[in-house]
């Protein structure tokens, strides 16, 4: 299916580098990906090929500092995780309603991106959304192994580097080098209980404002966004059409899904099909929330 690389202004007007996945003919329905912290907009295109066939237009892009959208050095460059969410975000939501307004514009949120749709206002205006493997970062909700291990990561590592280096080496863990801004951002939250909506105040976010239908997935060995944290990030969009389901790796006849996998060719495309039967109205029965919370591991079986 056809794809066309563009820019998008962000809110601000900085540019960040964007595809766009056209189906065929005229599209059913249309998609923005909101991708992972330090994932580049690259590794959704095998899942947009596969939503393109489908009649869904899509539409990934990188966040500023981020892969294709690194226009200023990293050293100096003053982004924030919230700039990606209410900046951002906010741009590639209103570039796909202004282009596919006349179909249903539905968001997807991987990890990081299943936040940014309650950080930014524009998360109000999708027809619906998907969010796969993601969770609140509240450390205090995670087992204690996993707990102790990123308190270091994020209460020391990060902060020696940031300082160090001026940036945050992808090499660390976190995909792609970071501007020092997100990382930090990032880190005081996973350090602050309840997250984002403690640093912010709940007042200032928009999870429990949206009324949209909402799909859930998560992965029994997802150690990035485990049960608890998971079950938490649902509970913020207290007003959505929540949905839920959560996938063992031998459900997909597959030895392991991790944080990453959901998105990888190959090995996820029966969640892909269920994706675009969200999306174009013809969801098959998932298992609504509560029903299959997994309890959290503290010797999880896979780190991505």
């Amino acid at each position: 299916m056809p794809s066309e690389t563009i820019t998008l202004a962000a809110l601000d007007g900085r540019p960040l580098a964007a595809t766009i996945h056209s189906p065929e003919g005229p599209p059913r329905a249309a998609l923005v990906v909101l991708g992972a912290l330090g994932v580049p907009r690259r590794y959704y295109a095998s899942f947009a090929a596969s939503l393109t066939g489908r009649g869904v237009a899509v539409l990934t892009f990188d966040y500023r500092g981020n892969a294709g959208s690194r226009t200023v050095p990293l050293r100096k460059d003053p982004a924030t995780l919230l700039d990606w969410a209410q900046l951002d975000a906010s741009a590639a939501i209103d570039l796909a309603l202004a282009r596919w307004g006349e179909v249903p514009v539905w968001g997807l949120g991987h990890s990081f991106g299943g936040q940014a749709i309650g950080l930014s206002p524009r998360g109000l205006d999708l027809a619906g959304a998907i969010v796969v493997a993601a969770g609140s970062g509240d450390l205090d909700l995670y087992p204690p192994a996993l707990r102790r291990r990123f308190r270091v990561g994020l209460g020391v590592l990060l902060p020696l580097l940031s300082a160090t280096l001026g940036y945050v080496p992808g090499r660390v863990g976190v995909g792609q080098d970071l501007p020092s801004g997100v990382m930090r951002q990032w880190a005081r939250w996973c350090l602050t209980p309840d997250y984002a909506r403690g640093a912010l105040g709940r007042d200032a976010t928009f999870f429990h404002r949206i009324t949209a239908p909402m799909f859930f997935y998560d992965f029994t060995d997802d150690t990035y966004a485990p049960a608890r944290p998971s079950a938490a990030l649902r509970g913020w969009y207290e007003r959505a059409q929540v949905t839920h389901k959560t996938i063992a790796p031998a459900d997909l006849g597959v030895a392991a899904i991790g944080h990453f996998g959901g998105f990888r060719s190959g090995l996820a495309e029966p969640v892909w099909r269920e994706i675009a039967d969200a999306v174009l109205g013809e969801p098959r029965p998932l298992h609504p929330r509560p029903d299959r919370e997994q309890p959290a591991s503290d010797a999880p079986a896979y780190t991505p």
